[in-house]
Protein backbone atom coordinates (compact mmCIF):
# COMPACT_ATOMS: atom_id res chain seq x y z
CA UNK A 1 0.00 0.00 0.00
CA UNK A 2 1.02 3.62 -0.31
CA UNK A 3 2.56 5.11 2.80
CA UNK A 4 0.41 7.26 5.06
CA UNK A 5 3.00 10.00 5.13
CA UNK A 6 4.65 11.11 1.93
CA UNK A 7 6.52 13.98 3.60
CA UNK A 8 9.31 14.10 6.14
CA UNK A 9 7.22 15.91 8.74
CA UNK A 10 5.92 14.44 12.00
CA UNK A 11 3.11 11.87 11.90
CA UNK A 12 -0.31 13.41 12.26
CA UNK A 13 -3.91 13.08 11.12
CA UNK A 14 -7.05 11.19 12.02
CA UNK A 15 -7.39 7.42 11.85
CA UNK A 16 -10.67 5.54 12.18
CA UNK A 17 -10.69 2.02 13.62
CA UNK A 18 -13.83 -0.07 13.14
CA UNK A 19 -13.64 -2.93 15.62
CA UNK A 20 -15.69 -6.05 16.15
CA UNK A 21 -17.16 -5.94 19.68
CA UNK A 22 -15.71 -9.16 21.11
CA UNK A 23 -12.71 -9.55 23.43
CA UNK A 24 -10.88 -11.89 21.06
CA UNK A 25 -11.11 -9.23 18.35
CA UNK A 26 -10.51 -6.08 20.41
CA UNK A 27 -7.64 -7.17 22.69
CA UNK A 28 -5.05 -7.87 19.95
CA UNK A 29 -5.72 -4.49 18.32
CA UNK A 30 -4.93 -2.42 21.42
CA UNK A 31 -1.17 -2.52 20.89
CA UNK A 32 -1.65 -1.16 17.36
CA UNK A 33 -3.85 1.67 18.61
CA UNK A 34 -1.42 2.53 21.40
CA UNK A 35 1.48 2.79 18.95
CA UNK A 36 -0.52 4.89 16.47
CA UNK A 37 -1.40 7.32 19.25
CA UNK A 38 2.20 7.41 20.43
CA UNK A 39 3.26 8.30 16.90
CA UNK A 40 0.97 11.34 16.88
CA UNK A 41 -2.26 10.16 15.26
CA UNK A 42 -5.73 10.88 16.60
CA UNK A 43 -7.40 7.48 16.63
CA UNK A 44 -11.17 7.04 16.89
CA UNK A 45 -12.14 3.46 17.76
CA UNK A 46 -15.68 2.09 17.28
CA UNK A 47 -16.88 -0.71 19.56
CA UNK A 48 -19.54 -1.25 22.26
CA UNK A 49 -19.61 0.26 25.75
CA UNK A 50 -17.97 -2.67 27.53
CA UNK A 51 -14.74 -1.84 25.67
CA UNK A 52 -14.70 1.90 26.38
CA UNK A 53 -12.26 1.64 29.29
CA UNK A 54 -9.54 -0.37 27.53
CA UNK A 55 -9.80 1.69 24.35
CA UNK A 56 -9.58 5.05 26.12
CA UNK A 57 -6.64 3.70 28.14
CA UNK A 58 -4.76 3.48 24.82
CA UNK A 59 -5.27 7.20 24.25
CA UNK A 60 -7.91 6.75 21.56
CA UNK A 61 -11.33 8.37 21.31
CA UNK A 62 -14.08 5.81 21.88
CA UNK A 63 -17.31 5.84 19.88
CA UNK A 64 -20.11 3.36 20.56
CA UNK A 65 -21.82 1.53 17.73
CA UNK A 66 -25.56 2.05 17.54
CA UNK A 67 -26.88 -1.39 16.75
CA UNK A 68 -30.44 -0.19 17.26
CA UNK A 69 -32.91 -3.08 17.21
CA UNK A 70 -30.18 -5.49 16.11
CA UNK A 71 -28.76 -7.78 18.77
CA UNK A 72 -25.02 -8.33 18.46
CA UNK A 73 -24.16 -11.75 19.82
CA UNK A 74 -20.51 -12.80 19.47
CA UNK A 75 -21.73 -16.43 19.36
CA UNK A 76 -23.24 -15.76 15.94
CA UNK A 77 -19.70 -16.02 14.58
CA UNK A 78 -20.12 -19.80 14.48
CA UNK A 79 -23.28 -19.56 12.36
CA UNK A 80 -22.08 -18.28 9.01
CA UNK A 81 -25.35 -17.36 7.19
CA UNK A 82 -26.66 -15.56 10.28
CA UNK A 83 -23.37 -13.70 10.67
CA UNK A 84 -23.41 -12.64 7.01
CA UNK A 85 -26.97 -11.35 7.36
CA UNK A 86 -26.12 -9.47 10.57
CA UNK A 87 -23.10 -7.78 8.97
CA UNK A 88 -25.15 -6.74 5.94
CA UNK A 89 -28.12 -5.52 8.00
CA UNK A 90 -25.94 -3.41 10.25
CA UNK A 91 -24.02 -1.98 7.32
CA UNK A 92 -27.25 -1.16 5.51
CA UNK A 93 -28.73 0.57 8.56
CA UNK A 94 -25.63 2.46 9.72
CA UNK A 95 -23.48 3.17 6.68
CA UNK A 96 -24.89 6.62 6.01
CA UNK A 97 -24.25 7.75 9.59
CA UNK A 98 -20.78 6.20 9.67
CA UNK A 99 -19.96 7.92 6.39
CA UNK A 100 -20.98 11.29 7.81
CA UNK A 101 -18.82 10.80 10.91
CA UNK A 102 -15.92 9.79 8.67
CA UNK A 103 -16.31 12.90 6.53
CA UNK A 104 -16.24 15.07 9.65
CA UNK A 105 -12.97 13.50 10.80
CA UNK A 106 -11.40 13.32 7.32
CA UNK A 107 -9.20 10.31 8.16
CA UNK A 108 -5.89 9.61 6.45
CA UNK A 109 -6.44 5.89 6.96
CA UNK A 110 -9.12 3.43 8.07
CA UNK A 111 -8.45 0.25 10.04
CA UNK A 112 -11.20 -2.34 10.29
CA UNK A 113 -11.49 -5.77 11.83
CA UNK A 114 -11.59 -8.51 9.24
CA UNK A 115 -15.32 -9.12 9.81
CA UNK A 116 -16.31 -5.46 10.30
CA UNK A 117 -17.70 -5.23 6.78
CA UNK A 118 -19.10 -1.76 7.46
CA UNK A 119 -15.55 -0.45 7.95
CA UNK A 120 -14.54 -1.60 4.49
CA UNK A 121 -17.81 -0.20 3.14
CA UNK A 122 -16.99 3.25 4.55
CA UNK A 123 -13.53 3.10 2.98
CA UNK A 124 -14.91 1.87 -0.36
CA UNK A 125 -17.65 4.47 -0.65
CA UNK A 126 -15.50 7.44 0.43
CA UNK A 127 -12.34 6.39 -1.37
CA UNK A 128 -10.20 6.23 1.79
CA UNK A 129 -7.23 3.88 2.08
CA UNK A 130 -7.90 1.00 4.43
CA UNK A 131 -6.11 -1.74 6.34
CA UNK A 132 -7.72 -5.01 7.43
CA UNK A 133 -6.81 -6.38 10.87
CA UNK A 134 -7.08 -10.16 11.05
CA UNK A 135 -7.46 -11.46 14.60
CA UNK A 136 -8.65 -14.88 13.43
CA UNK A 137 -7.44 -17.33 10.80
CA UNK A 138 -8.77 -15.90 7.56
CA UNK A 139 -9.34 -17.33 4.10
CA UNK A 140 -8.83 -15.06 1.11
CA UNK A 141 -9.13 -17.81 -1.54
CA UNK A 142 -11.89 -20.37 -2.08
CA UNK A 143 -9.22 -22.79 -3.30
CA UNK A 144 -6.92 -22.37 -0.30
CA UNK A 145 -6.37 -24.69 2.64
CA UNK A 146 -7.79 -22.21 5.14
CA UNK A 147 -11.14 -22.07 3.34
CA UNK A 148 -11.28 -25.87 3.12
CA UNK A 149 -10.69 -26.10 6.86
CA UNK A 150 -13.48 -23.62 7.52
CA UNK A 151 -15.84 -25.38 5.12
CA UNK A 152 -15.46 -28.69 6.96
CA UNK A 153 -15.83 -27.19 10.45
CA UNK A 154 -18.66 -24.71 10.02
CA UNK A 155 -21.45 -27.01 8.87
CA UNK A 156 -24.89 -25.41 9.12
CA UNK A 157 -26.58 -26.42 12.31
CA UNK A 158 -30.22 -25.45 12.02
CA UNK A 159 -33.25 -23.94 10.34
CA UNK A 160 -32.36 -20.44 11.63
CA UNK A 161 -29.29 -20.41 9.39
CA UNK A 162 -31.29 -21.44 6.34
CA UNK A 163 -33.79 -18.67 7.10
CA UNK A 164 -30.96 -16.13 7.06
CA UNK A 165 -30.22 -16.66 3.35
CA UNK A 166 -33.09 -14.51 1.96
CA UNK A 167 -31.94 -11.69 4.27
CA UNK A 168 -28.40 -11.97 2.93
CA UNK A 169 -29.71 -11.57 -0.62
CA UNK A 170 -32.03 -8.72 0.34
CA UNK A 171 -29.47 -6.55 2.13
CA UNK A 172 -26.75 -7.26 -0.39
CA UNK A 173 -29.05 -6.01 -3.14
CA UNK A 174 -30.01 -2.91 -1.14
CA UNK A 175 -26.38 -1.99 -0.44
CA UNK A 176 -25.26 -2.47 -4.03
CA UNK A 177 -28.12 -0.26 -5.23
CA UNK A 178 -27.29 2.61 -2.86
CA UNK A 179 -23.50 2.49 -2.54
CA UNK A 180 -20.42 1.56 -4.62
CA UNK A 181 -19.54 -1.25 -2.24
CA UNK A 182 -17.00 -3.68 -3.63
CA UNK A 183 -16.77 -7.44 -3.14
CA UNK A 184 -19.88 -8.84 -1.39
CA UNK A 185 -19.42 -12.59 -1.91
CA UNK A 186 -18.98 -14.77 1.19
CA UNK A 187 -15.24 -14.16 1.63
CA UNK A 188 -15.72 -10.50 0.77
CA UNK A 189 -18.25 -10.14 3.59
CA UNK A 190 -16.49 -12.20 6.23
CA UNK A 191 -12.78 -11.81 5.46
CA UNK A 192 -12.52 -8.31 3.91
CA UNK A 193 -9.11 -8.40 2.26
CA UNK A 194 -7.47 -5.02 1.63
CA UNK A 195 -4.33 -3.84 -0.15
CA UNK A 196 -2.57 -4.25 3.21
CA UNK A 197 -3.59 -6.82 5.83
CA UNK A 198 -2.33 -7.23 9.39
CA UNK A 199 -2.41 -10.57 11.19
CA UNK A 200 -2.22 -10.40 14.99
CA UNK A 201 -0.49 -13.75 15.43
CA UNK A 202 2.65 -15.45 14.10
CA UNK A 203 2.80 -16.67 10.50
CA UNK A 204 3.22 -20.29 11.63
CA UNK A 205 -0.35 -20.37 12.98
CA UNK A 206 -2.00 -19.70 9.64
CA UNK A 207 -2.67 -22.80 7.50
CA UNK A 208 -1.39 -20.90 4.45
CA UNK A 209 1.14 -18.72 6.25
CA UNK A 210 4.05 -19.57 3.97
CA UNK A 211 2.02 -18.78 0.86
CA UNK A 212 0.48 -15.47 1.95
CA UNK A 213 1.10 -12.52 -0.34
CA UNK A 214 3.39 -9.56 0.32
CA UNK A 215 0.38 -7.48 1.37
CA UNK A 216 -0.01 -9.69 4.44
CA UNK A 217 1.98 -8.59 7.51
CA UNK A 218 2.23 -11.00 10.43
CA UNK A 219 2.55 -8.77 13.48
CA UNK A 220 2.94 -11.58 15.97
CA UNK A 221 0.85 -12.22 19.11
CA UNK A 222 -0.04 -8.60 19.82
CA UNK A 223 -2.51 -9.55 22.57
CA UNK A 224 0.46 -10.26 24.86
CA UNK A 225 1.19 -6.50 24.96
CA UNK A 226 -2.22 -5.57 26.34
CA UNK A 227 -2.53 -4.34 29.91
CA UNK A 228 -5.07 -6.39 31.81
CA UNK A 229 -7.37 -3.89 33.53
CA UNK A 230 -8.74 -6.44 36.00
CA UNK A 231 -8.19 -5.10 39.50
CA UNK A 232 -7.07 -8.35 41.14
CA UNK A 233 -3.30 -8.47 41.66
CA UNK A 234 -2.94 -12.07 42.82
CA UNK A 235 0.30 -13.59 41.54
CA UNK A 236 -0.98 -17.21 41.49
CA UNK A 237 2.18 -18.62 43.05
CA UNK A 238 1.01 -22.21 43.41
CA UNK A 239 3.08 -25.31 42.73
CA UNK A 240 2.00 -27.52 39.83
CA UNK A 241 -0.49 -24.87 38.75
CA UNK A 242 -2.97 -25.83 36.03
CA UNK A 243 -5.07 -23.01 34.59
CA UNK A 244 -8.47 -23.86 33.09
CA UNK A 245 -10.61 -21.54 30.98
CA UNK A 246 -12.92 -22.08 28.02
CA UNK A 247 -13.00 -18.37 27.20
CA UNK A 248 -15.62 -15.63 27.30
CA UNK A 249 -17.84 -16.40 24.30
CA UNK A 250 -18.25 -20.10 23.51
CA UNK A 251 -18.24 -21.01 27.17
CA UNK A 252 -20.98 -23.58 27.58
CA UNK A 253 -18.83 -25.96 29.58
CA UNK A 254 -20.61 -26.43 32.92
CA UNK A 255 -20.34 -30.23 32.70
CA UNK A 256 -16.73 -29.87 31.54
CA UNK A 257 -15.87 -27.89 34.66
CA UNK A 258 -17.60 -30.49 36.84
CA UNK A 259 -15.39 -33.11 35.23
CA UNK A 260 -12.33 -31.03 36.15
CA UNK A 261 -13.52 -30.86 39.77
CA UNK A 262 -13.97 -34.62 39.85
CA UNK A 263 -10.82 -35.78 38.06
CA UNK A 264 -8.33 -33.41 39.65
CA UNK A 265 -9.68 -33.80 43.19
CA UNK A 266 -6.87 -34.78 45.56
CA UNK A 267 -4.12 -34.69 42.91
CA UNK A 268 -0.76 -32.94 43.28
CA UNK A 269 -2.00 -30.12 41.06
CA UNK A 270 -3.46 -26.79 42.10
CA UNK A 271 -6.17 -26.10 39.54
CA UNK A 272 -7.46 -22.56 39.01
CA UNK A 273 -10.67 -22.44 36.97
CA UNK A 274 -11.81 -19.19 35.39
CA UNK A 275 -15.45 -20.15 34.88
CA UNK A 276 -17.18 -16.83 34.13
CA UNK A 277 -20.96 -17.08 34.16
CA UNK A 278 -20.79 -20.58 35.68
CA UNK A 279 -19.06 -19.37 38.85
CA UNK A 280 -22.11 -19.21 41.12
CA UNK A 281 -23.38 -22.62 40.08
CA UNK A 282 -20.01 -24.28 40.54
CA UNK A 283 -19.35 -22.51 43.84
CA UNK A 284 -22.31 -24.41 45.27
CA UNK A 285 -20.79 -27.80 44.43
CA UNK A 286 -18.08 -28.04 47.11
CA UNK A 287 -14.92 -27.83 45.06
CA UNK A 288 -12.00 -29.88 46.49
CA UNK A 289 -9.29 -27.91 48.37
CA UNK A 290 -6.83 -28.09 45.46
CA UNK A 291 -9.31 -26.56 42.98
CA UNK A 292 -9.88 -22.80 43.08
CA UNK A 293 -12.88 -21.28 41.31
CA UNK A 294 -12.73 -17.74 39.94
CA UNK A 295 -15.26 -15.75 37.91
CA UNK A 296 -12.27 -14.14 36.19
CA UNK A 297 -8.47 -14.18 36.48
CA UNK A 298 -5.64 -11.99 35.26
CA UNK A 299 -4.53 -14.28 32.43
CA UNK A 300 -1.25 -12.45 31.84
CA UNK A 301 -0.20 -13.14 35.43
CA UNK A 302 -1.46 -16.68 35.80
CA UNK A 303 0.23 -17.92 32.63
CA UNK A 304 3.58 -16.80 34.03
CA UNK A 305 3.28 -19.48 36.73
CA UNK A 306 1.15 -22.21 35.13
CA UNK A 307 2.56 -25.57 34.05
CA UNK A 308 -0.45 -26.35 31.84
CA UNK A 309 -3.33 -24.45 30.24
CA UNK A 310 -6.58 -26.30 29.56
CA UNK A 311 -8.35 -24.14 26.99
CA UNK A 312 -10.94 -24.06 24.22
CA UNK A 313 -8.27 -22.87 21.79
CA UNK A 314 -9.01 -19.17 21.27
CA UNK A 315 -6.24 -17.57 19.23
CA UNK A 316 -5.13 -14.94 21.75
CA UNK A 317 -5.14 -17.33 24.69
CA UNK A 318 -3.08 -20.08 23.10
CA UNK A 319 -0.61 -17.57 21.65
CA UNK A 320 -0.20 -16.07 25.12
CA UNK A 321 0.39 -19.54 26.56
CA UNK A 322 3.03 -20.27 23.91
CA UNK A 323 4.77 -16.97 24.69
CA UNK A 324 5.16 -18.22 28.26
CA UNK A 325 6.22 -21.72 27.23
CA UNK A 326 3.05 -23.24 28.69
CA UNK A 327 1.62 -26.31 26.89
CA UNK A 328 -2.05 -26.23 25.90
CA UNK A 329 -4.52 -29.05 26.31
CA UNK A 330 -7.16 -27.87 23.85
CA UNK A 331 -10.89 -28.70 23.93
CA UNK A 332 -12.35 -26.74 20.97
CA UNK A 333 -15.90 -25.44 21.32
CA UNK A 334 -16.43 -24.36 17.70
CA UNK A 335 -14.88 -24.51 14.23
CA UNK A 336 -12.42 -21.63 14.41
CA UNK A 337 -10.99 -22.91 17.70
CA UNK A 338 -10.63 -26.34 16.12
CA UNK A 339 -8.55 -24.85 13.30
CA UNK A 340 -6.35 -23.04 15.84
CA UNK A 341 -5.96 -26.21 17.89
CA UNK A 342 -4.94 -28.30 14.89
CA UNK A 343 -2.25 -25.81 13.92
CA UNK A 344 -0.93 -25.64 17.50
CA UNK A 345 -0.85 -29.41 17.79
CA UNK A 346 1.09 -29.59 14.51
CA UNK A 347 3.60 -27.07 15.91
CA UNK A 348 4.11 -29.21 19.02
CA UNK A 349 2.63 -26.58 21.34
CA UNK A 350 -0.20 -28.68 22.71
CA UNK A 351 -2.65 -31.53 22.24
CA UNK A 352 -6.33 -31.73 21.33
CA UNK A 353 -8.84 -33.67 23.41
CA UNK A 354 -12.28 -34.60 22.10
CA UNK A 355 -13.73 -35.97 25.33
CA UNK A 356 -13.23 -34.84 28.90
CA UNK A 357 -13.38 -38.41 30.23
CA UNK A 358 -9.61 -38.81 29.92
CA UNK A 359 -8.78 -35.25 30.94
CA UNK A 360 -6.39 -36.01 33.79
CA UNK A 361 -4.55 -38.72 31.86
CA UNK A 362 -4.19 -36.45 28.82
CA UNK A 363 -2.91 -33.61 30.99
CA UNK A 364 -0.24 -35.75 32.64
CA UNK A 365 0.85 -37.25 29.31
CA UNK A 366 1.25 -33.80 27.77
CA UNK A 367 3.23 -32.53 30.77
CA UNK A 368 5.60 -35.48 30.49
CA UNK A 369 6.19 -35.13 26.74
CA UNK A 370 6.13 -31.36 26.17
CA UNK A 371 9.41 -30.15 24.67
CA UNK A 372 8.87 -27.03 22.55
CA UNK A 373 11.30 -25.59 20.04
CA UNK A 374 12.98 -22.55 21.68
CA UNK A 375 13.02 -20.65 18.38
CA UNK A 376 9.28 -21.18 18.06
CA UNK A 377 8.67 -19.91 21.58
CA UNK A 378 10.69 -16.84 20.64
CA UNK A 379 8.35 -16.24 17.68
CA UNK A 380 5.40 -16.36 20.02
CA UNK A 381 7.08 -13.87 22.35
CA UNK A 382 7.83 -11.25 19.69
CA UNK A 383 5.49 -8.53 18.42
CA UNK A 384 6.79 -6.64 15.39
CA UNK A 385 5.07 -3.36 16.18
CA UNK A 386 7.92 -1.10 15.00
CA UNK A 387 8.20 -3.00 11.73
CA UNK A 388 4.45 -2.54 11.24
CA UNK A 389 4.75 1.20 11.64
CA UNK A 390 7.54 1.20 9.06
CA UNK A 391 5.35 -0.73 6.64
CA UNK A 392 2.64 1.86 7.14
CA UNK A 393 5.11 4.68 6.56
CA UNK A 394 5.11 5.83 10.18
CA UNK A 395 8.34 6.67 11.92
Amino acid sequence: MNKINDTHGPASGNILFYGTPAYGHVNPTLAIVTELVRCGYAVTYYATEEFRRVIEACGAEFLAYDFGALEWEPQVGSRIPELAELLLRFTDAQLEGLQQQARERNPVLIFHDTIAFWGRAVADTLGIRAVSVNTIVTAYRYTGRAFRMYATRFAWTGLAEVKAIPGVRKYKKRLKKRYPVKRTDLLGLLMNEEEFNIFTYPRQVHPEGRKMKENCFFLGPSAILREDTFEEKEEYRYSNLIYVSLGTIFNAGLEFYRTVLSQFCGTKYTVVISCGKHYRRLAEENAPPNVILKPYVNQKLILKNAVLFITAGGMNSICEAAANGVPCLMYPQQGEQDINARMFEKLGLGKIIRSERQLLAAAEKLLESFCPNPELICEFSTVHIKELMTQLGIR
